[in-house]
């Protein structure tokens, strides 16, 4: 009787235990700092004014805006979301990856956007902008 609520028990764990891998991971928070101070969510949101804001990697769905002003935004890894500069003559790096289905958008303004690596959208807004994409598709509404 016991060998065969082991087998029962065993075989229970083998059917139960791919269910449990195979479970969507909760949704990654982008985290931040906005003119220094921390910030993690899936909208970073910056001020009205001129802002600097860095990130790591900016998660798929997330938003990092920049608002109005001159806004200086870094992203050193991956941008599977969306990273808006808003209105204002803004500065945009993305030292890492722009991902399929990631945007990058200056916004109005005359803004300056560069990234690493283009496999999403690299768009410079309205105005007058200036935007470098070392590897990858090319940007689009940009003047030079």
């Amino acid at each position: 009787m016991i060998r065969h609520t082991m087998r029962a028990l065993c075989a229970a764990t083998l059917v139960i235990a791919p269910v449990a891998l195979t479970a969507t991971p909760a949704h990654a928070v982008t985290s931040c700092r906005v003119n220094g101070v921390p910030v993690t969510g899936t909208s970073v949101i910056g001020t009205p004014n001129a802002d600097y804001i860095t990130c790591g990697s900016v998660g798929s769905g997330d938003l990092i805006r920049g608002e109005g002003g001159a806004d200086y935004i870094v992203v050193t890894g991956t941008v599977a979301g969306a990273v808006r500069g808003n209105t204002g003559g803004d500065f945009i790096r993305v030292d890492g990856t722009v991902a399929p289905g990631g945007a990058v958008d200056g916004g109005d303004g005359n803004d300056f956007v560069r990234v690493a690596t283009n496999g999403g959208t690299v768009d410079g807004g309205t105005g007058i902008d200036y935007c470098r994409v070392v590897s990858g598709a090319p940007p689009v509404n940009c003047e030079s």
